[in-house]
């Protein structure tokens, strides 16, 4: 019977070629070049001449199969790209049955691309190690080194490559020097050069002039040929690879180290990418927490997952029969799965390894590996595996050694015929949610939604397999530091529910009162967290209780600070009512220090009987609170506890000892000043100064000037918290202290002019106010001696509410009147608003933890307010009166008019007023930005100055002559003015570098 089939096959007629013999076809890259069957066999029939055929591309020694598809007898394209150009043949052949004949049907073919260097770069050759080398990164000489360079044309050559050293960091063709040449050849378009670390240090036996950092470059032949390969640009370079940068140090190369700078640039950003895996991923996973949804991972958001810097291996094992060799068939559904996952990530490289056990001789087992490497090879590509595969063929050489008894077949023997895919898988970096919560008793739902999940594609079987019907779920729980067992949650749909709540936080914000529960699931997919031992999701359970201190001085109200958006303080203790009975001791003690000072010894008794009254009055003026409050919810906590309450004798003796230090320094400024001082006019210290004075005899009358002191009154409230800013958890210390006034000073006097008059008159002539009897005004002859008497009635104390009668009288007839107001008050006030924040000293995301990191957190979440305050308010005013009388146009004097014209006189009244005020602020606010640092800013007030002006005129007859009975109403004028008018200066920002 005649044989049928393919017997020959060429390129269709007309096609370009670059070459052609009797043993190659030589073909132009990256272009297509049609095949067709040009002969058959003779028991080819008609119509399977028409049909189609399995086009096969094969390995140069036909092992491998690149490619087997049935297409027309005339329609098969090649199609070789530049990178494969070179030195790399394939067969190629036709076949009716799919199987290969063992006669040489096809043809090699080869394809042609100028030589070119298409991309470069260095690293040092380190596990795990992504960073380029360059200007900004450069490396140490005695460190091993990769050279990486991507080709065309030239694949399966072998090339030269020759490093130089810039003379002068400079391209120079006379000066550079060549410290090297290696050999190597090209696999797959790329040449990866591996120098070992002592190499680099020959090469400082070969250059010129040292520099503190050197650079090289390379130049590259195809071995044979002279002329260097140059790059892809129009200039046509033959310097490559430009940017080696090696620091004029040696390093020393123990053991790999890990680069501790920030990654630069990476060697393939691919790399840096989660891979796909259509058939076994899932999409978003979100955590819904009381009223809030934060999405955690989603796949198109790169910010929301990081690749962990240790890859998964994926590692697959095909078992085979004894002298087995095709693809068994129960793998074929793995590696089905295996075939899509490399399809969809073809930057991954894998690694493809055969193994025999010993029953056999060593050429037997040899060849044996070798065809099951490549029918695995040959499944791969034909089924459109494009990654680059590296393949190994081990023979008995690496199988586990047994002691076989006999050679009988036993299933101990099964685990050395095999063939291993492997392949590493980027792994992320866990996903950590730190939240703020109430604690045991309160209880919180914490949801957790997995969408798109989907694992029937996964590439493991058996426990390995991924799941998404469920989760793996443990708990650490502070309050015990024990971890549960690990154990499965279900996954609803793509619900799972945990309830979590915070460590039962303790008196003080010690470190284990702030430390959080912890909870971790295990939600894993090939695509994404692989490792079904590595935890997915870390879930930080941080108390949300508060500390608060409070503490007053002379100070009513409260004074709370803000926390979770609320105001929140604590109860204050005031005074030491249960301590008065044990206070008397140590005030006498502290008395005693009084014996030090001058004239101070004799009062010590007498003070003791002052000063106890006082002493319980001033320290109910302090007040000391300390507290916690815990489990917020709805906006408001539901828990709180007074320290300070149950420890009240402990806080009455803080009290006591500070009011004792404070009273002595009082007391001894009231008796040097004769009990005179300014602090004296304080109510507070009335009474004791008055009782000095009975002591000293000191009875001197000092006039009042009008200047009050205004003595500070002080709150300050502490409070220390946690606080969630931007995903991380920070610890808080918030200071607010406030003194209203730190001191001040008014002075508020009304002059009069009837008390001018009389205080001129009477000067300080006691012993005439003692003999003094009470003097009557004679009203017949107002002139006569009315004066004299005034001044003696007021010095004598007998006129009515101190205002001389005589004098006001006379002032009245007389027509004249003024009375003055001036006031001033100044006054500086302080307010502290400062609020520390760091984050907190835990676990809160996958990564190294930078100091620099953890001080810009901290300061952006930081913030401090210092307000200082500096008031003065002025404001005058000035009242007069006078009055006149006529007799038809003729002015007479009030005397005359009333003694003999009476109601023929006309009285004209008339008076003025005027008044004015002004107020100017200055406000200082110190602040810190993560831009500005620390900085203050002034802001300037003044309201101008505001008055008005009344001028009236009345005129009368009758005898009613009180200056209440004028017309008020016929004014003249009456305008108000502010001259300058009212302005805000806020000056620029003044900061500190």
């Amino acid at each position: 019977m005649a044989k049928k089939g393919v017997k020959k096959i060429d390129v269709l007629p007309g096609t370009p070629l670059i070459s052609r013999n009797s043993s190659v076809i030589v073909i132009p890259a990256a272009t297509s070049v049609r095949f067709q069957v040009v002969e058959w066999f003779l028991g080819t029939s008609e119509a399977q001449k028409k049909g189609e055929v399995f086009w096969i591309r094969q390995s140069d020694d036909r092992g491998i199969d690149y490619f087997k598809q049935k297409k027309k007898f005339n329609d098969y394209s090649l199609f070789i790209p530049k990178s494969l150009a070179g030195g790399t043949r394939f067969y190629l052949e036709a076949s009716l049955s799919g199987f290969k004949d063992k006669e040489m049907t096809g043809v090699f073919v080869r394809a042609y691309a100028p030589y070119r260097l298409v991309k470069s770069y260095w690293k040092e050759n380190t596990p795990n190690n992504n960073l380029q080398i360059h200007n900004g990164n450069p490396t140490k000489f005695n460190r091993p080194l990769l050279l990486n360079l991507v080709l065309e044309g030239v694949n399966d050559y072998e090339c030269i490559v020759e490093i130089y050293n810039c003379e002068a960091n400079l391209f120079s063709a006379t000066d550079d020097q060549l410290v090297g040449s290696y050999t190597q050849t090209v696999k797959n378009g790329e040449l990866n050069l591996e120098i070992a670390a002592s190499e680099t240090l020959r090469w400082k036996t070969k250059m010129g002039f040292k520099k503190p950092k050197e650079r090289f470059y390379i130049m590259v032949k195809v071995k044979g040929q002279k002329e260097y390969i140059k790059d892809t640009t129009a200039k046509g370079d033959v310097r490559h690879a430009i940017h080696l940068y090696i620091l004029n140090q040696v390093g020393v190369w123990l053991e790999p180290i890990m680069p501790t700078t920030n990654k630069v640039v990476t060697v393939n950003e691919n790399e840096a990418k989660p891979q796909k895996n259509d058939h076994c991923k899932f999409e978003t996973i979100s955590v819904h927490d009381r009223d809030k949804v934060t999405i955690l991972f989603n796949e198109k958001d790169p910010k929301t997952f990081a690749v962990a810097e240790k890859n998964y291996r994926f590692s697959f094992d095909l078992f085979y029969g004894t002298d087995q060799f095709e693809v068994p068939q129960e793998s074929k559904a793995i590696l089905n799965n295996i075939i899509k996952f490399l399809k969809n990530n073809p930057q991954i490289p894998a690694k493809v390894e055969s193994f025999a056990d010993i029953r056999n001789t060593e050429a037997y087992n040899q060849n044996l590996t070798d065809k099951r490497a490549n029918h695995i090879l040959s499944y791969l590509y034909t089924n459109g595996v494009t990654n680059k595969l590296t393949v190994g063929s081990y023979g008995e050489s690496k199988a586990k050694q047994f002691q076989y008894l006999t050679n009988e077949d036993r299933p101990i023997h099964k685990i050395n015929r095999k063939t291993a895919i492997s392949f590493d898988l980027k792994n992320l970096k866990r996903i950590f949610y730190n939240t703020i919560l109430p604690n045991m008793e309160q209880q919180t739902d914490l949801s957790v939604y997995v969408k798109g999940f989907d694992t029937a594609g996964c590439l493991f079987k058996g426990d390995k397999k991924h799941d998404k019907s469920k989760a793996k779920y443990l708990e650490l729980v502070n309050i015990n530091q024990s971890r549960e067992a690990v154990k499965d949650i279900s996954i609803a749909g793509e619900k799972l529910t945990i309830k979590v709540f915070s460590f039962e936080a303790g008196m003080f914000p010690t470190q284990i009162a702030l430390t959080p529960n912890r909870y971790e699931l295990r939600i894993n997919s090939c695509a994404y967290f692989p490792d079904k031992s590595q935890t997915t999701i870390v879930v930080n359970a941080f108390t949300d209780a508060v500390w608060i201190i409070h503490a007053v001085y002379d100070y009513t109200g409260k004074y709370p600070l803000n926390c979770r958006g609320v105001a929140v303080d604590t109860p204050i203790i005031r005074g030491i009512a249960g301590l008065m009975e044990k206070a008397k001791p140590y005030i006498d003690l502290y008395l005693k220090v009084l014996n030090y000072f001058p004239l101070m010894g004799p009062l010590q008794g007498e003070l003791l009987k002052l000063v106890l009254e006082y002493f319980k009055s001033e320290a109910e003026m302090y007040g000391l609170g300390y507290g916690k409050k815990w489990n917020f919810s709805g906006g408001k906590f539901g828990k709180e506890e007074s320290y300070a309450q149950g420890n009240q004798d402990l806080v009455e003796k803080g009290i006591l000892t500070l009011t004792i230090l404070v009273m002595i320094v009082e007391i001894i400024i009231a008796v040097l000043t004769m009990g005179e001082s300014a602090a004296t006019k304080l109510p507070k210290l009335k009474k004791l100064a008055k009782g000095i004075k009975k002591v000293q005899d000191a009875g001197k009358q000092v006039t009042d000037l009008g200047f009050d002191f205004i003595f500070p009154k002080v709150a300050f409230t502490y409070g220390s918290y946690l606080e969630k800013v931007n995903k991380i958890v920070h610890f808080v210390t918030q200071f607010n202290i406030k003194a209203d006034p730190v001191i001040g000073i008014k002075f508020d006097k009304k002059l009069a002019l009837k008390d001018l008059l009389t205080n001129s008159f009477i000067q300080n002539d006691k012993d005439l106010a003692d003999s003094l009897e009470k003097e009557k005004i004679n009203r017949d002859d107002l002139l006569k001696d009315n004066l004299k008497k005034a001044a003696r009635n007021k010095l004598g104390g007998k006129l009515k509410d101190g205002i001389g009668e005589g004098f006001q009288t006379l002032l009245d007839k007389a027509g004249i009147d003024a009375k003055i107001s001036i006031f001033f008050s100044g006054e500086i006030k302080q307010e502290y608003q400062l609020k520390v924040s760091a984050p907190a000293s835990y676990e809160q995301y996958d990564g190294k933890v930078e100091v620099k990191n953890q001080l810009v957190s901290g300061f952006n979440n930081s913030a401090g307010k210092s307000i200082g305050e500096s008031s003065i308010k002025m404001k005058g005013q000035l009242e007069a009166k006078g009055r006149v009388y006529l007799v038809g146009c003729v002015p007479i004097d009030p005397f005359s008019a009333q003694r003999y014209f009476g109601n023929f006189a006309t009285r004209i009244d008339a008076y003025l007023a005027a008044s004015m005020e002004s107020h100017f602020n200055h406000t200082r606010t110190w602040s810190a930005g993560d831009r500005e640092g620390l900085y203050y800013q002034d802001t300037i007030y003044f309201s101008g100055i505001k008055g008005s002006v009344q001028l009236g005129v009345d005129s009368n007859r009758g005898s009613d002559d009180s200056w209440d009975a004028a017309n008020k109403k016929a004014n003249l004028v009456n305008t108000e003015f502010n001259l300058f008018g009212e302005h805000t200066f806020k000056m620029p920002k003044i900061q500190f570098l």
